[in-house]
């Protein structure tokens, strides 16, 4: 017998719902959790093994397929709710992999190739993104927040031990890495702390992946009849952890967008809690910044350094990216890497700081990587995109962190990130079925209350987080 915590979880299609212990549309608790276990698996291969493949088909890309089919064929009423209600989402997905499959053609790339690309890129976010809307219609936003933060927690605890230079927690590491195929990079003769994730980058991107869905989640949640919604407490303590893990992988831009994202967020939400934390960080900051900086630069100091490589090579290597989108703005097609085009304007770079990057590294910008992979036929897509953004405005604070770490690496929406479309279902079912305390309440505020079923309780479109 579950307990009532498990069954709450697992029962309530919203993250505020603890209560009711009704299963909905037919759907079994045992059928939530073997849902949700399948969810949970998928993450971690997403973390911990992206490129396991057999022959040249990624494994993750495998499961996910059949699960997918698993869930279509138990499911067939929440598999044509997925693409009903996310065909915006989709559409977005076919209609860059149509651009991708014309630029890469008129560039010469070969059809086999092409059809590689599509399948890795485009056809595998398209089953991930149906996959993640039809576990979270089953099980419900809460499940899926909790399934995402305790699949990222995993890597990001293995970072911390790696950190402190626990062997068990590297020994772990480097056996994901053998099946793989995968060389964990060394640093200075010493390891760089990359949890159970493929780099330390992609730890980043999943840190604020999961801040996102948390704070999101929550900020849906906490939402009044009326719209208006103070602050957060549990944003601050959150993003303390956040902070600490990104100091354990010694990534940079997470920190920055944690601290952009709290500022709007205290402008944003004003609250005497809110203000009284401000001023106790700023006399934290006052009496022990001295002391945190020592320790830092004695742990980490690749975060205090603003002269290595890594960060001077960053204008070198924007610099780049710009010149190759200005000399072919049609794009370079699926298969674009800026390595293979540097000795054409070595003339143009060797003068500018850390040029040399620009030899071995790719462009560490998430906009110039897919300017010049899909050139200007993204301008075609422009009014998906901004329908998308548009629906999903309230959660859009909350990804600050995320958006500014893209924009100093190599990953993002359809590039490096399958993880993200996990983050938008969760959000996206946040508040559709409220409990019916909840509904109650919405009803009242806009004239006579309305009586719902648990069971057959109206779903409004979603809203894309």
């Amino acid at each position: 017998m579950l307990n009532e915590t498990a069954r709450a979880l697992l029962v309530s299609d919203d993250v505020s719902a603890v209560g009711s212990f009704v299963p909905r549309g037919g759907v079994t608790y045992v059928d939530k959790w073997i849902a949700l276990a399948g969810l949970f698996a998928l993450l971690m291969l997403n973390i911990a093994l992206p490129v396991w493949k057999i022959s040249t088909v990624p494994i993750r890309g495998l499961f996910a397929g059949a699960l997918l089919v698993a869930l279509g064929a138990l499911y067939p009423a929440h598999a044509a709710r997925a693409v009903r209600e996310n065909g915006q989402l989709l559409g977005l997905v076919a209609g860059l992999a149509l651009i991708g499959i014309f630029v890469s053609a008129v560039n010469g790339l070969a059809p086999g190739v092409i059809t590689q690309a599509v399948i890795e890129m485009h056809l595998q976010a398209a089953v991930m993104i149906m996959v993640a809307f039809i576990v979270a219609y089953i099980c419900g936003a809460r499940a899926c927040m909790l399934a995402i933060i305790g699949a990222i927690a995993l890597s990001g605890l293995t970072a911390m031990l790696q950190a402190v230079g626990i062997d068990a927690a590297w020994d772990i590491r480097h056996w994901l890495a053998g099946l793989q195929n995968q060389e964990v990079v060394l640093e200075s003769g010493k390891n760089r702390p990359l949890g159970l994730s493929f780099s330390p980058i992609q730890l980043a991107t999943q840190l604020c992946l999961a801040f996102a869905v948390y704070a999101a989640v929550r900020d849906k949640q906490r939402q009044h009849p009326n719209g208006v919604v103070g602050a957060d407490p549990a944003v601050f303590p959150a993003l303390l952890v956040f902070a600490a893990v990104a100091v354990a992988c010694g990534t940079r831009s997470p920190i920055l967008g944690a601290l952009l994202f709290f500022a709007f967020y205290a402008a944003q939400r004003r609250g005497t809690w809110l203000s009284f934390l401000i001023m106790l960080g700023g006399l934290t900051v006052y009496l022990l910044g001295p002391m945190l900086l020592d320790m830092i630069q004695s742990t980490q100091p690749r975060l205090v350094e603003t002269d290595d490589k890594s960060a001077t090579g960053r204008m070198s290597l924007f610099t780049f990216g710009l010149i190759l989108f200005r000399d072919n703005p049609l794009g370079y097609g699926l298969e674009f890497s800026p390595t293979d085009h540097w000795t054409d304007y070595w003339h143009y770079l060797y003068t500018l700081p850390s040029a040399v990057v620009v030899q071995t590294q790719e462009l560490h910008n998430y906009a110039l990587n897919m300017l010049n992979t899909y050139g200007i036929g993204l301008l075609l897509l422009v009014p998906t995109i901004f329908g998308l953004l548009r629906r999903g405005k309230a959660s859009l604070l909350f990804f600050i962190p995320y958006v500014v770490h893209i924009a100093f690496h190599n990953s993002g929406p359809l590039w490096n990130d399958m993880i993200i479309w996990f983050v938008v279902a969760a959000i996206s079912v946040a508040g559709q079925n409220l409990p019916v305390d909840q509904r109650h309440e919405h009803a009242g505020a806009h004239g006579r209350r309305r009586q719902y079923s648990h069971r057959s309780g109206p779903h409004p479109r979603p809203y894309p987080g």
